[in-house]
Order: structure tokens, then sequence, then C-alpha cells
């Protein structure tokens, strides 16, 4: 069994219990959690390929929170499951969480993000990042016909969320979905952060990352 996450603010139970429960309309399937120093790191896959040549970005969600006891562990939970746990910690007003079973790992899972050495970008709209998801929602919806196989489904999406958001140089439009979908765009604007081939959305509630496919390259540094 995993050590209890005691978290050091019953608010953030609440917290984390609607990041996952947006991150679930739209993948309802795992979330990896991460506690050590002091912190938990919750992870969501919002956009994964699926073999590779699938050139759809990774898009995770990422939700932190701190701790007040100690705790070491890295698993993968169904998201189900922790979204009742953490509904059952909030009903009996407790701070104190056991995480669900563990399942197997997700493809995505085995991908971590770098935590030092990131650069930091020009800030970017939340009207543009809204404006975009919305776009690539109404285009992926009109390019795929009812009953349509899975490849031509991943071909779309793929397709629609790789591309760059206009206003921008190098921010996806899959960012820009995921940020919708978390509920991330409730402020003014997020600040940008690179560290290739990986993209980071920073907001008051959590992050965004985006791990470009293969030989990616953002180019030079000319909009700092």
């Amino acid at each position: 069994m995993s050590d209890p996450l005691v978290f050091s603010a019953s608010k953030a139970l609440a917290d984390l219990q609607t990041f996952l429960q947006r991150a679930a309309r739209v993948n309802n399937s795992s979330a990896r959690v991460i506690a050590a120093d002091g912190h938990v790191l919750v992870y969501v896959g919002l956009l994964v390929p699926r073999g590779l040549l699938d050139r759809t970005p990774t898009v995770l969600g990422l939700r932190v929170s701190s701790l007040s006891e100690p705790a070491e562990l890295d698993e993968i939970v169904p998201m189900e499951a922790l979204i009742h746990r953490l509904g059952v910690a909030i009903s009996e007003g407790t701070s104190t969480v056991v995480l669900p079973p563990v399942v197997p790992s997700l493809a995505w899972a085995a991908i971590t993000p770098p935590r030092d050495n990131w650069r930091r970008r020009r800030g970017v709209s939340s009207g543009d990042l809204a404006g975009a998801a919305q776009d690539g929602i109404q285009r992926v919806a009109q390019a795929i016909p009812a009953n349509s196989g899975d490849a031509l489904v991943q071909k779309v999406r793929a397709e629609v969320w790789g591309e760059i958001v206009p206003s921008t140089k190098r921010i996806p439009a899959g960012a820009a979905f995921a940020a919708d979908a978390l509920g991330f765009l409730d402020e003014r604007s997020l600040q940008v952060h690179t560290n290739d081939p990986w993209l980071r959305l920073t907001a008051a509630h959590g992050y965004v990352l985006v791990k470009f496919p293969t030989g990616h390259d953002f180019g030079p540094d000319t909009d700092d």
C-alpha cells in the first residue's frame, strides 16, 4: 500500500479533484502521481500519439500541491478512483488521501518533463488560446464523419492539434485545447517556457506541458 498523502491545505483536495474531473472529460484513463520533496505532482494525459508515425504532440496537464508530511512514491492510478477518494476525504473533512491500487503504466507516463533549465519566452493571451481551442474543436468535429476509423480520427487530431497557434511562434493548438479543457484560461495571460523538445504553459491552477515529436526545433530566440 502507498504512503498516505497528507495535504497541507484542505482546499488543495477540492482543487485537485476539479483538475482531475476536467481532465477526465477529455481522457478518462489514469493519472501519474509523484510525491517527493514535500510536494505531490499529478500528471494527466490530454493528447498522446499512437505509434511512431503519429505526429500528435504529447500534451500533459500537471497540478502541484504541497504536503504536510513527507511521502515518496511514483505510481499510475485510475483517474475515476482517485477522484472518488478525494471526494471521500473532502466529505469527511480530512486532508489525508490514500491512493487507489496501481494500474499498468501508460506510454506517456514514462515521459518525465524536465524540472530545470527552462527558458522563459513571451507570454500568451488566454483569449488567443481560447480561440485556437474552439477553432480546433470545430475543425476536428467537421473533419471526422460518424463511425470513422481510429486511424482517420488520429490523423485529423494530429494535423489540427499539431498546428501552431497563429498569434504565436511555438505553441501548438493542442496546448490551447488542454489549457481550455483544464480551466486554465480564466486569467488574462499564461507564462510560456521552453526546454527542447518541451514547452510549458503556466497558469494559476496548474501547467500544460507539451513534448513535440522527434526532430522539432523551436528555432532562434527572437521573441524573448
